[in-house]
């Protein structure tokens, strides 16, 4: 599906689309079979999104303009859509809130305490999920679920970078909270990437389709979608979202060491180092930390990690024990 097409869906959802939008949307959805197919996957994506915000929608009589037309342009198809066929498009929602709160805990209730997996730096782990999910916990990072998941929903609380492969279950949608981000899947398979020192938050996909709801207090939500190889950068400072074009596979295949940065900040690239080889590395002057770089490696010694540096940068840096200090 174009981006055009993602684009009108959200608008007709929203109520926000122009009456010559709608007549192109229109003739789009009845043009073809898969395009009719395409637009309810997309309409469920958006609905799961109200599990979080209340959007006030009438979808009954939103999808009664829809198939009107439909069925005034081509032969009436007898059809069905059950919502299980539909979601093995292994769609995933990404809810971006400020300030909320999706996650409780009651210890009263034994089955919702939390078993919480912790990695010190310089140290990766990797495991299954009560659901089979499999789950790649990168360096600093910080990982709870409860022994038993709720029969509705499957959440798990994120510090830090992992990897997921979410065993796929449409009446069980997998949430993963990140402090200010949460983010639904029914089942598929990317990266997450949210330190909570970082202002930077980033997502990878790399199998399923993707919405992602951005969503700022007191601002309307902002929604686009994520493809296979696509990454969405969210600074939440500013609350700006950037989508690229990049290999989902080298991104995330930090779980073998391999470290791909894409116009990165030189302060990014050393935390990511830091936390994955246990050393502390510094920035003498806090300008440095905003220069950009793009640059990979692949198991690559540490000593030749950081000259790589030094010249990318314009910068030196001295080295005491696990100590790394770069400057001008």
């Amino acid at each position: 599906m174009e981006e055009l097409y993602y684009q009108l869906i959200t608008e007709y959802y929203h109520q926000t689309i122009t009456e010559r939008d709608l007549t192109i949307l229109q003739e789009w959805v009845a043009s073809n079979p898969a395009h009719e197919t395409e637009f309810r996957e997309v309409i469920l994506i958006l609905d799961a999104s109200k599990l979080y915000y209340k959007i006030p929608v009438n979808q009954e009589n939103n999808w009664a303009k829809i198939t009107a037309y439909i069925n005034q342009n081509k032969q009436p198809v007898k059809r069905k859509f059950p919502f299980a066929k539909l979601a093995m498009a292994a769609s995933l929602i990404l809810i971006i809130g400020f300030g909320l709160n999706h996650y409780k805990t009651h210890k009263s209730n034994p089955q919702n305490q939390l078993t919480e997996i912790t990695n010190p730096y310089g140290q990766q782990s990797s495991f299954i999920l009560p659901d089979s999910s499999i789950v790649y916990l990168n360096a600093g990072s910080k990982l709870k679920y409860p022994k038993h998941f709720a029969a509705h929903k499957r959440l798990v609380i994120l510090e830090g970078e992992a990897f997921f492969d979410v065993k796929h279950k449409t009446t069980q949608p997998f949430i993963i909270q990140t402090g200010k981000v949460s983010t639904t899947v029914l089942g598929t398979s990317f990266n997450v990437k949210a330190f909570p020192k970082e202002s930077h938050i980033a997502v990878t996909v790399k199998t399923g389709k993707v919405g992602v709801v951005f969503k700022e207090k007191n601002h309307a939500a902002v929604t686009s979608f994520l493809l296979p190889d696509q990454q969405l950068q969210i600074d939440t400072k500013t609350g700006k979202t950037n989508k690229n074009e990049i290999n989902a596979e080298a991104i995330c295949d930090w779980r073998n060491y391999r470290m791909v940065f894409y116009n990165a900040s030189l302060k990014e690239i050393t935390s990511t180092i830091a936390r994955t080889y246990k050393l502390d590395i510094e920035l003498e002057d806090p300008a440095m930390a905003a220069i950009k770089v793009t640059t990979s490696f692949n198991k690559t010694p540490i000593d030749q990690m950081l000259k790589t540096l030094a010249i990318l940068t314009g910068s030196h840096y001295t080295k005491s024990n696990n100590t790394i200090i770069f400057y001008k």
